[in-house]
């Protein structure tokens, strides 16, 4: 199953790095120096996340709605797959 996840952005005030979250999926948070690396980082912590959704057992938010703006896109195949 794919899901799609808005990105929002925002840039730290004391290091001027640039912070991502996906509010659909627990807030989860990252950063990075760049656009780019902020997002290869929270991609893998979005992937973490929901692995660990799956072993549990809990169940994955469902996709935002399209619209306009970034989205985070996530392939779910099987419990122990889980794609970008």
């Amino acid at each position: 199953m794919l899901y799609s996840f808005r990105v929002e952005f925002e840039t730290d005030s004391e290091t001027g790095d640039i912070v991502v979250s996906l509010p659909s999926l627990n807030h989860t948070a990252d950063s990075g120096e760049h656009v780019e690396e902020a997002l290869e980082n929270l991609q893998e912590l979005a992937v973490g996340f929901i692995e660990v959704l799956r072993e549990r057992g809990d169940k994955i938010p469902e996709s935002d709605p399209p619209g306009e703006g970034t989205f985070l896109f996530l392939e779910v195949d099987s419990p122990a797959s889980v794609q970008v």
